[in-house]
């Protein structure tokens, strides 16, 4: 299973993530803020000054200062340094988003920050809503949502990998749009409030006395200030797009390398852009759930000749590798950067993604899911096909998978594998582990019952009843196409699947058909009371765990509560 070690990558790429967090941090309490208008103004001013006594403190001021410039700063030379403009609309909004951002941030921090250091200018809510409202009401609004878009699209990229986020994310998903709706209306409601209560002169007189109002000459520099800043960036825009058009240019006149694609096709492509960017540049599907940033080992890459040319792996992708006991001519595309001819075969293949398992089973994927994992075996199968003919046990063998496949598929489940007289089945709903793991124990119980109606019709041919051990678990999986040529088999990989296996082998030592853990029955609202439950050590795991287990799988349907049947 893939480590969610949020913090790996180079120095550059933590620079960028920690300086993007700190401009969210401070982003998300001004949104806040502003929402408060839904309160009050002076819950407004009584939050600000919270919020201000941070911000322009001198180690927040560092802090924010830094963080603006490093972010900016890391993002144009990224940007400078891609060798394709070919990449997924997610990341494409999320550039454009970003260099949009100080086009309008700089003439509110001029209006702000350096109006009130500069000039005195005290810019309280009063001040600023009064300047704002309605006249530059829109760009300030726009300004918000690209702001908060750009944040949020950073952080899904981010945290995506992780199952706590997955689990999360309806709620998060919830506040990402309620909270600048409610940003922009608490603005709306004062700043209509504000431009109500300024028609009359002498409380307009008595705000500009408040707030140290700038006179003429004051509101010309600011304004000078602010034009200057805004073209500046303009200017340091089109520079960035000319780096980035000189660039490609001259990367289209440079030495040329092959890269052979197992597989796939044979691409010519110059020296410098990674393994990553050369697919996407010739349009060949290749995963990164992580963007590029060598987090996540989705794009890992075998490589079958070249690799000696290759730079060694940095610290960060060496990190990364390591955690998934990666082999040492693996490597990941996003920081491979070909020297020389070098033939690779994606591990993981891309395309999308359904929700349900059935389909995920037919697309080339790798995606991480909450699964859970059911292991049925045969048991003495040795012992009841001995002294048959192998075409017997191949019928055998058949009427049985396909008297156990028939309750599994009815409950959305997904046979991953076939061993000898055993399978391996999964389960997953949309609608989270609960509901994945009443599916799985539903799964279990109808296999039972169809088993004994399958012995009832091989009666005459078999000299005892086939018997089944099964062991049932759930937890986080990596789910990926790994192999060689164009359909390379469906993976899943998990440390839930061996202890779904041990669990079944457990059922066996027991004398019960079925050994469940207590996570499985505590997530489907399974009644264990009067079941043997036992705390067993299995290996793999680092402290023992809860396991029920069951004399005959068709006794879980009346332990399942009702309600949550309906559910």
């Amino acid at each position: 299973m893939a480590q969610h070690d949020l913090w790996r990558g180079s120095l550059v790429q933590k620079a960028r993530l920690v300086s993007g967090l700190i401009l969210f941090a401070f982003a998300t309490a001004h949104f806040f803020n502003h929402a408060l208008g839904l309160v009050s103004l002076d819950a407004m001013l009584v939050f600000d000054d919270w919020r201000i006594a941070i911000d322009r403190s001198i180690i927040g001021s560092i802090v924010l200062v830094a963080a603006l410039l490093i972010h900016v700063a890391l993002a144009s030379w990224k940007m400078v340094r891609r060798r394709t403009l070919r990449l997924p609309i997610a990341e494409w909004a999320q550039i454009v988003l970003g260099f949009a951002i100080p086009i309008f941030l700089l003439p509110h921090i001029v209006n702000t920050r350096v109006a009130a250091t500069a000039f005195g200018v005290s810019d309280t809510y009063s001040y600023e809503l009064a300047r704002i409202w309605p006249a530059s009401f829109v760009p300030q609004s726009v300004l918000l949502l690209l702001v908060w878009i750009h944040g949020c699209l950073g952080l899904h990229f981010w945290l995506r990998s992780t199952p706590l986020y997955r689990r999360l994310a309806p709620l998060l998903l919830a506040i990402a749009v309620l909270l600048p709706f409610a940003a922009l209306a608490g603005s709306s409601v004062q700043g209509r409030i504000i431009e109500a209560a300024i028609r009359d002169p002498a409380r307009l007189q008595a705000l500009k006395a408040e707030t140290h109002w700038p006179d003429e000459r004051a509101s010309a520099s600011i304004q000078s200030v602010r034009e200057d800043a805004q073209n500046g960036y303009v200017v340091g825009l089109f520079a960035i797009a000319a780096a980035v058009a000189l660039g490609l240019a001259v990367s289209q006149r440079a030495k040329r390398i092959q890269v052979q694609y197992v597989g796939g096709p044979l691409v010519r492509t110059e020296l410098g852009p990674t393994l990553l960017e050369i697919s996407r540049r010739n349009k060949i599907p290749h995963l990164s759930t992580c963007g590029g940033r060598g987090r996540c080992s989705t794009c890992r890459v075998l490589v079958l000749s070249g690799a000696a040319e290759a730079a060694p792996p940095s610290d960060a992708e060496r990190r990364t590798l390591k955690t998934i006991g990666a082999a040492d001519n693996v490597r990941l595309a996003c920081q491979l950067r070909p020297s020389a001819a070098i033939t690779i075969m994606p591990l993981l293949k891309s395309a999308t993604t359904g929700q349900r398992l059935p389909a995920m089973a037919e697309a080339d994927t790798a995606a991480e899911r909450e699964l859970a994992v059911l292991f049925v075996d045969m048991r003495g199968f040795t012992a009841l096909t001995e002294s048959r003919l192998p075409f017997d046990v191949i019928y055998i063998l058949n009427q049985f998978f396909g008297t156990v496949g028939g309750p599994i598929h009815a409950n959305d489940g997904w046979i991953t594998n076939y061993a000898g007289d055993g399978l391996i089945a999964l389960f997953g709903d949309p609608a989270g582990l609960a509901a994945t793991c009443r599916s799985a124990m539903v799964a279990a119980a109808e296999i039972d019952r169809a088993l004994s109606a399958l012995n009832e019709r091989l009666v005459n041919e078999m000299r005892q009843p086939l018997r089944i051990a099964m062991g049932l678990h759930a937890g986080a999986h990596v789910l990926g196409r790994v192999g060689y040529g164009e359909k390379p088999a469906m993976s899943v990989i998990g440390l839930a699947m061996n202890v779904a296996s041990r669990l079944e082998a457990m059922a066996k030592t027991a004398g019960v058909q079925m050994a469940v853990s207590q996570i499985v029955a505590d997530h489907g609202r399974l009644d264990t009371r009067d079941l043997r439950a036992e705390a067993t050590a299995v290996r793999g795991l680092s402290a023992p765990i809860d396991v029920v287990f069951v004399e005959a799988a068709r006794d879980l349907l009346p332990r399942l509560q009702s309600d949550a049947l309906a559910s």
